[in-house]
């Protein structure tokens, strides 16, 4: 599959750096909406992305990573049919295929980008991370966990991670799926993600069953995609007034101690030199 012509690499074509950045990650987003699709593995969009699809009908013009979501059976197929089948330069991220991902990580898995990376302070590079570290789609797997309060979620990952961490998430997934299936209480929706106090006293970070009973469609960077049935529900509890932009000196990205680099990969395995893309396709 020649996913070249399909979604070519438009990088360059931007002269904003920021924009240039955007874009890598929208033909990341690209390809995995057409593995998803070919696979009939469902998804939406999730957290900012989801936010930018509604308010921008596209990425929120500051946001720096690109998100989505799904549920642990359409990972797991995911996982097995649209992973093998990704592009040379698109590396897929989780516990199992970097040994650096730390296992019970607030966001399960990663497409990233081989060619770039985030600049990180001189000060954070020997305390942040040596996992791969390229632009990024983030894939929240979203597990059933009970009561729409998130103390529990989040007592509950922290425990599943403390005992399972050495057995990586799919270990905690199972524990997870066998209360889901044993304990009679109401459900909601969750991924790792709550992780920590701040996020627990916000009450914010979970799906309902009825937000999550049926997907539709929104507009996303000239794209229809889908989205949670019960997504103003869930953006007004995590965003308050979501339709109102926040003012100019919170419009920073995720990761605004980093500067996204398009065309300087991390030190890593997974990466690979855009010079090199460069001279091959001129030989060509």
């Amino acid at each position: 599959m020649n996913f070249e012509q399909l979604f070519p690499d438009e990088r360059e074509k931007e002269g904003d750096r920021f924009r240039q950045c955007q874009l890598v990650m929208l033909r990341m987003f690209k390809i995995f909406d057409y593995l998803c699709r070919k696979h009939q593995i469902r998804y939406f969009l999730n957290g900012g992305t989801l936010l930018g699809a509604i308010r921008h009908k596209g990425m929120i013009p500051w946001d720096d990573d690109l998100d989505v979501g799904m549920t642990r059976e359409n990972y797991e197929k995911f996982v097995q049919y649209a992973v093998p089948e990704l592009p040379e330069d698109i590396f897929f991220q989780s516990d199992a295929t970097d040994p650096y991902f730390p296992s019970g990580h607030i966001i399960e898995a990663k497409l990233r980008d081989k060619y770039s990376h985030y600049i990180r302070r001189e000060e954070d590079k020997a305390t942040w991370l040596k996992w791969q570290d390229g632009l990024q789609v983030d894939i929240a797997v979203f597990d059933r966990a009970y009561l729409p309060h998130n103390l529990f979620i989040y007592l509950q990952n922290r425990l599943l991670i403390f005992f399972l961490q050495q057995k990586g998430n799919l270990s905690r997934a199972r524990v997870q799926k066998w209360i889901a299936r044993n304990v009679p209480l109401p459900l909601v929706y969750a991924s790792s993600f709550i992780n920590g106090r701040k996020m627990v006293k916000q009450g914010e970070y979970y799906l309902t069953q009825q937000e999550l009973s049926g997907l539709e469609t929104a507009t996303f960077e000239g794209l229809e995609v889908p989205i949670p049935k019960g997504w103003h529900s869930f953006l007004k509890r995590r965003y308050g007034n979501y339709m109102q932009p926040p003012p100019l000196s919170k419009q920073k990205g995720h990761h605004s101690i980093a500067i996204p680099d398009p065309f300087t990969p991390c030190n890593h395995p997974q990466t690979l030199l855009w010079e090199n893309r460069k001279k091959a396709k001129d030989l060509a």
